[in-house]
């Protein structure tokens, strides 16, 4: 079940923030307590879809103070068990880096022992066997004060405070790894939210600068023909719903335009052709703007391609593009017989799968166009990277 998320008007808020202010300066502060849940709600339901469970908690809070005698504590209604826990690493660095948290959970008893009698150890062993070592679970680090503690611990002079119980501000975390798990010790290593780097969803992992989409294919949608499959008895544009769900951000024409470094597909060509029209290879170089003349289907080695052809083979519904150098070797004429990828007589069209690969496709500047009443105009107003750019802080994209 998912946690209530309580909400507190911003006159509360003040005098909670007031109070924990006045706390911190005090002279003879009460003690410091610092409290941790881990929830493991969200990843219960995404991994374990309609599977039964022997973890019914979707929350396991805990506390480390031990000079309080292995007792529960209660903070805003919710139980915190004891546990011994060391941290390192919560400091914030000058070097602008994130910080990433240890946590380690001991027990002198064991925890395998102390798991038996005790239920919130039960649950936090169970899902680290059942639930992929948590990893991807919700970290939260409660800071406050003893006094502010609810009355009900019935511990002296604590739960005097009336109204919402004030906190420092909560530090959020997600588990990335196991470090450590043994008879005495589980360490568990933390990471901000936005430090997601590598971080594995359940389909795919984040990559800061590298796409994972198939160029022309499934997720990069450069080539809105190459979607025209599936059922032959549905019109062209029902095939492609079917397959991407819309078409209005899809591009009609989508030519070969750079190789997997980004070199564009340019300046090549017999110079002699220019000014002799009887040429066997009367085709110069090969020019972006006017490439939709010059594709010649899936290739077909009964053909012979000049300078500038361009043919696709196709494989698992995406089409692999080619454009002919001419064949240098035969007076730059046709290229007969000699199939792509051939590098001496043909130029692969390729994504080097970075942002700026995109942005020569996609985009108001890209190749990607479509046709109208004027001409031919840019398709996309967007780009459909499948990075995550936002998760490494010294990305700069211009």
């Amino acid at each position: 079940m998912a946690k209530e998320i309580k909400k507190i008007s911003p006159e509360t808020a003040q005098i909670t923030v007031q109070a924990i202010t006045k706390e911190s300066h005090s002279l003879e502060p009460s003690t410091a307590i610092t409290l941790y849940e881990i929830d493991i709600s969200e990843i219960k339901k995404n991994l374990y879809l309609g599977t039964s469970l022997s973890i019914p908690e979707d929350y396991l809070r805990f506390h480390n103070m031990e000079i309080l005698g292995q007792q529960k504590l209660y903070f805003r209604g919710e139980a915190f068990h004891p546990i011994p826990i060391l941290t390192e690493g919560f400091e914030v660095t000058s070097d602008g880096s994130l910080p990433r948290p240890t946590l380690t959970f001991v027990s002198f008893k064991g925890i395998n022992q102390e798991a038996e009698t005790k239920s919130n150890f039960l649950a936090l062993k169970r899902a680290l066997l059942e639930i992929d070592s948590m990893i991807g679970a919700k970290v939260t680090r409660y800071r406050t004060y003893v006094k502010f503690l609810d009355a009900s611990n019935n511990i002296p002079d604590v739960g005097q405070f009336t109204g919402t119980n004030p906190e420092f501000p909560r530090d959020i975390y997600y588990i990335s790894r196991k470090v450590e798990e043994s008879k005495r010790a589980i360490k568990l290593e933390l990471s901000s939210v936005l430090d997601v780097e590598s971080f594995k969803l359940p389909s795919r992992t984040c990559l800061a600068n590298r796409c994972p989409w198939n160029y022309r294919g499934e997720g990069c949608a450069y080539e809105y023909n190459a979607s025209l499959h599936s059922d032959p008895n549905l019109g062209d544009d029902d095939k492609q719903i079917a397959l991407y769900g819309t078409q209005t951000h899809l591009p009609k024409y989508a030519p070969p335009v750079a190789n997997d470094v980004n070199d564009l597909i340019s300046g090549f060509g017999n110079p002699e052709a220019a000014d002799d029209p009887n040429h066997p290879d009367p085709w110069v170089g090969y020019d972006i703007t006017n490439a939709h003349l010059r594709i010649s289907g899936e290739y077909d080695n009964s053909t012979a391609y000049p300078t500038g052809a361009t043919v696709y083979v196709e494989k698992d519904l995406v089409r692999y593009y080619y454009v002919s150098k001419g064949n240098k070797d035969s007076n730059w004429g046709p290229i007969l017989n000699v199939p792509p990828p051939h590098s001496t007589y043909w130029i692969s069209d390729r994504c080097d799968k970075s942002m700026d690969g995109c942005k020569i496709r996609h985009g108001p500047a890209g190749a990607a166009e479509d046709d109208s009443e004027n001409g031919r105009v840019k398709a996309n107003k967007f780009l459909p990277f499948g990075g995550f750019p936002g998760t490494n802080s010294k990305t700069v994209i211009t």
